[in-house]
């Protein structure tokens, strides 16, 4: 059914007007943001399947411009609406406009980048701080399979120099579930740690983000 035929007040954008936005369900929300239907299916339809066929808003926002495209044949300025908010999202709730965040022990980086359970590919992401543990710098540097993930070295110590920061933490995920670090995770965190320690820069701990939980170095010895 078009959303046009609905009665007015089970329009989203009517009922959003009259009972306020926050009254409307993820359907609706999502449907607005879409804007329109495509042959044969509303934007009420459109959001329905989106958010049942990723198992939720927490895995849809980690959508990517291709898995989006291929439902429904969205267009492209449906696809990079919903791109643009999702990214939103994720800034949102990565407080990184909190400039005077103190990080005090392991799980305060696990809340602060718990997103990251949710994304379907690897990412390598460095939290840079002062020596009081003040975040000064953050940033995700790779983007990676959903198994795994390509790093430079010399990259990291680039972005950790201009930062110039005293001390680090290396944050990666496992989107397979995986609770434990790999022979690989260990080795490039050993690289990693020996050739900053040279260059006057302490890494306090690397977090693996995984769905339910996280690993962490420190914690583990």
């Amino acid at each position: 059914m078009k959303i046009k035929d609905l009665p007015i007040s089970l329009r989203p954008r009517e009922k959003a007007l009259h009972y306020g936005i926050e009254q409307l369900s993820d359907e609706e929300l999502l449907a607005i943001i879409i804007g329109s239907g495509v042959h044969g299916y509303s934007a009420l339809d459109i959001a329905h399947d989106l958010i049942k066929t990723n198992l939720g808003l927490n895995r849809l926002v980690a959508s990517t411009y291709s898995s989006l495209e291929e439902q429904f044949g969205l267009s492209t300025n449906m696809v990079l609406r919903l791109l643009a908010v999702f990214e939103l999202h994720n800034r949102l709730n990565s407080p990184m406009y909190n400039h005077e965040y103190k990080i005090e022990n392991s799980e305060d980086i696990y809340k602060r980048y718990r997103y990251l359970e949710n994304y379907p590919q690897e990412v390598l992401g460095i939290v840079m701080l002062n020596k009081k543990n003040v975040i000064i710098k953050e940033k995700i540097l790779y983007k990676g399979t959903s198994e795994h993930i390509n790093i430079n070295p010399n990259e990291i110590y680039s972005e950790l120099l201009q930062s110039k920061c005293k001390k680090y933490i290396l944050i990666h995920n496992h989107p397979d579930g995986n609770v434990k670090p790999s022979e690989e995770d260990l080795l490039a965190t050993e690289v990693i740690e020996k050739t900053c320690h040279k260059l006057l820069m302490i890494m306090i701990d690397h977090i693996i983000i995984y769905p339910g939980g996280y690993y962490s170095y420190k914690q583990n010895g």
